[in-house]
């Protein structure tokens, strides 16, 4: 079972993308949401993951327990509802957390803004040591863009095998058994998953001639618009 150590995490990243050590990550004072633009779906299933996976995060951490963040505007489904409002619902209604363990903010539209944002909470609130949860084919752009501005964040994977890390936590006795279903539908398909690789790869290209993120901006709407 995966135990929060006292030492910075080695955030080297294997060949997923995803940090090879992140179980032994500082004990967190925040976890964040990384947001996914499912604006053309009527259930945004990677969000659901990434909930279920920050919410056995929170449940695992011991007291005191660390802040929830979801920075993203993006909203889905017919007719939009906002991907804040239901991540705070699913986590206060659902998994056991309470509301002011949340920290919400509708700002970001893409993973650049989304990091630089993150770096404006961390100042304002004090944060020294943050889990940003995301799937595997982000993981990789998501670390890298956080080591430019807040190298003390460590990306988690959502997967099985990170949820079966985590030692079950006391309340509510079933919630491991309500997250793994969650953490499996998120995970894409195959084309799904080709069709990311490639969208990474792009942004992941053109971010050392854009750093200030316009063409990212432009490119992400266009890129996730039927995602």
């Amino acid at each position: 079972m995966a135990q929060w150590d006292n030492h910075k995490t080695d955030s080297r990243l294997n060949g997923e993308g995803m940090t090879t050590q992140w179980n032994g990550c500082h004990r967190p004072s925040a976890i964040l949401i990384m947001a996914k633009r499912q604006a053309g779906r009527v259930q945004n299933k990677p969000l659901l993951g990434r909930i279920a996976l920050a919410a056995a995060l929170w449940h695992h951490t011991p007291d005191p327990k660390p802040l929830i963040l979801y920075v993203a505007s993006d909203s889905h489904g017919q007719p939009q509802v906002a991907d804040a409002q239901i991540v705070r619902s699913l986590l206060t209604e659902g998994l056991g957390i309470p509301v002011d363990s949340l920290l919400l903010r509708e700002k970001s539209n893409c993973t650049l803004v989304e990091v630089r944002m993150v770096r404006v909470l961390a100042r304002t609130h004090g944060f020294d040591r943050i889990l940003a949860v995301t799937h595997p084919y982000h993981a990789r752009r998501a670390q890298q863009y956080f080591e430019e501005v807040l190298p003390d964040v460590c990306v988690v994977p959502v997967s099985v095998e990170s949820l079966t890390r985590l030692s079950p936590p006391r309340q509510p006795s079933d919630l491991l058994h309500q997250l793994r279903p969650m953490i499996e539908i998120s995970q894409p398909g195959r084309w799904q998953s080709v069709r990311e690789h490639i969208v990474e790869g792009l942004l992941n290209r053109i971010h050392p001639l854009d750093p200030r993120g316009r063409l990212e901006r432009r490119l992400a709407r266009i890129l996730r618009k039927a995602a």
